[in-house]
């Protein structure tokens, strides 16, 4: 006897301790998370995203995207993907994705966006809130491999398979043996090892068609556990929020019935219970049968869904930008009176930025050299806009502008999918500006680098003339940068002439990287030659070439 109390007291001393080594490691996992917490707020973002979390990130703007979200080519030309790395203080998949869908979907509802900058504030001013907040969100965590869309769109050829819904009679064949056992004992014997055979046999053929969608449920489970601690929190801002996910999580309730049961033995410990539970559920379908019930619910609630999934993200998209904005240090609230001007406009994502300004009555042309910062500028234009219409603030002083449904055409490639050339991919991006510009909305802003660059001088300087004169009364505004000082004549009655200008010192290009007035009076190309090392001889020959096309108008 003495020998039994010393066996279970060891045993019960072995749960103790280890009982308290779960808790430090637990304690000590929570202060390491809340310091990196508060080390991490208003400090640019550069952690690392694998390949499969950024095919995983978009899945929630694919779903969402409209007419008038920001179109695959414009996200590329303004890098998108890279400011949204920076900005990304997200601990969660839901917070994640939605600071993605926000970066790529314009508000054109001023109301819309001082309540949103509102919500921003509030968190950027209130720590305790904020971080209570990024903790709990951090306990959400990410998944590498899929979004939650990817398997609730495939969640209909899953339910395609009827028998799903005859598991139920999996525990009724093993009754229905062992009773006969009472009536033939050898009969009865015979039909339960028949009967386990079968559904042992059952079990793995559909246990390995729903493993995917077990994943599913436990992320659909974060959401609703995550949900129902968010509504708990006092939080004035984010009041419309909370409103809205109780209402999807009170619909949701009859989800997690069964729960215990799909998810039991999924951690693989070991535990001699969860094994018992393993071998139950292969002869009875026990997780089966409480999985198609779980399925069901998602399938009949998938908006519910989707509402908890989003407006948990909206909430942790808001402390992400707040977090961004404290880090960029210099911005202003945009002015939305029809004007376009900017004073101290500079791009976020250079680290020691040339700030200009500028105030049109119209549209802008700009010019200057190779390497001057025209392609810079006009990408410093979109973001802000961008931002403004995102986030309700601009990197500047001062920032007025209009509601634009933006577009550009700039960093083009060749498309060597489809075998088409650099102009066709040209006149393909331009065309679809266009078009967008005969649909019913907002103005658009246009951002052009280098119209149709694609083709030959003449007929690029021509077709460019037509095309930017035709974007007035299209409802556009147009900002374009061009190599072709000639168009700065063929336009100047309808674009304002900007330009940016270089200085060659000391055998070197400087570049001021300040927008003046005007069109560019220098070029740069040749002088560059010379700079990089080539042959005095061949620099005075293109030199001398290039004037006498000037003077003459003809090449010789």
């Amino acid at each position: 006897m003495e020998e039994i109390l010393i066996v279970l007291g060891l045993f019960a001393g072995l749960v103790v301790v280890f009982s308290l080594f779960g808790l430090m490691e637990r304690r000590k996992y929570t202060a390491l998370m809340k310091m990196r917490i508060h080390r991490e707020y208003g400090k640019f973002q550069e952690k690392p995203i694998s390949a499969e979390r950024a095919q995983c990130i978009p899945s929630y703007f694919k779903k969402h995207r409209t007419e008038l979200s920001i179109d695959d080519i414009t996200a590329s030309d303004l890098e998108l993907d890279r400011i949204f790395t920076v900005m990304d203080l997200t601990y969660s998949a839901a917070g994640e994705e939605m600071l993605y869908h926000t970066l790529r979907t314009p508000v054109f509802d001023e109301e819309e966006l001082k309540h949103r900058d509102g919500q921003i504030r509030f968190f950027d001013e209130h720590e305790k809130e904020r971080e209570a907040l990024q903790y709990f969100f951090a306990g959400m965590g990410k998944n590498a491999h899929y979004s939650l869309y990817d398997y609730l769109d495939l969640a209909d050829t899953l339910n395609d398979d009827k028998s799903l819904g005859l598991h139920f009679l999996a525990p009724v064949f093993i009754v229905a043996a062992i009773a006969l056992i009472f009536f033939q004992t050898g009969p009865g014997v015979m039909a339960l090892i028949i009967a386990i055979a079968v559904n042992i046999g059952w079990y793995f053929k559909t246990k390995g068609k729903i493993a995917p969608y077990i994943s599913t449920l436990k992320y659909i489970m974060r959401d609703i556990h995550s949900g129902k601690k968010a509504c708990q929190m006092d939080i004035p801002c984010i009041k419309q929020e909370q409103e809205k996910m109780k209402d999807a999580l009170d619909k949701l309730k009859n989800f997690t019935r069964g729960a215990g049961a799909v998810f039991k033995g999924e951690s693989a410990s070991g535990d001699p219970m969860e094994v018992m539970a393993d071998y139950l559920n292969m002869v009875l379908h026990i997780d089966l049968i409480s999985f198609y019930h779980m399925f069901t619910q998602m399938q009949a609630h998938k908006e519910e869904i989707d509402i908890l999934h989003g407006t948990l993200g909206y909430i942790e998209m808001l402390i992400a930008v707040a977090s961004y904005k404290r880090a960029l240090g210099t911005v202003c609230t945009p002015i939305y009176d029809g004007k376009e001007a900017a004073k101290e406009l500079y791009h976020p994502m250079i680290a020691d930025p040339v700030k200009n300004s500028y105030e049109l009555k119209g549209n802008m042309l700009l010019t200057g050299s190779n390497a001057s910062g025209k392609s810079t500028f006009l990408k410093t234009m979109a973001i802000n806009q961008l931002f403004g219409q995102c986030f309700y603030f601009a990197c500047a002083d001062e920032f007025h502008t209009d509601m634009h449904r933006i577009y550009t055409s700039m960093a083009l490639r060749d498309d060597l999918a489809s075998s088409e050339s650099y102009f066709m991919v040209e006149i393909k991006a331009m065309r679809r500006i266009l078009d967008a510009s005969k649909t019913p909305g907002p103005k658009i802003a246009c951002y052009v680098d280098e119209v149709l660059r694609g083709t030959n001088t003449v007929e690029r300087i021509a077709a460019s003339t037509v095309i930017l004169k035709s974007m007035l009364g299209r409802n556009i505004f147009s900002a374009a940068a061009t190599h072709d000082i000639e168009l700065t004549e063929l336009l100047a009655k309808y674009y304002e002439n900007y330009h940016f200008e270089e200085e060659i010192k000391d055998g070197d290009v400087l570049f001021n990287y300040r927008l003046m007035e005007g069109k560019a009076t220098s070029r740069n190309a040749i002088k560059l030659l010379s700079v990089m090392g080539y042959d005095s001889e061949l620099v005075t020959e293109a030199e001398d070439l290039a004037q006498k096309f000037i003077k003459e108008g003809a090449w010789t």
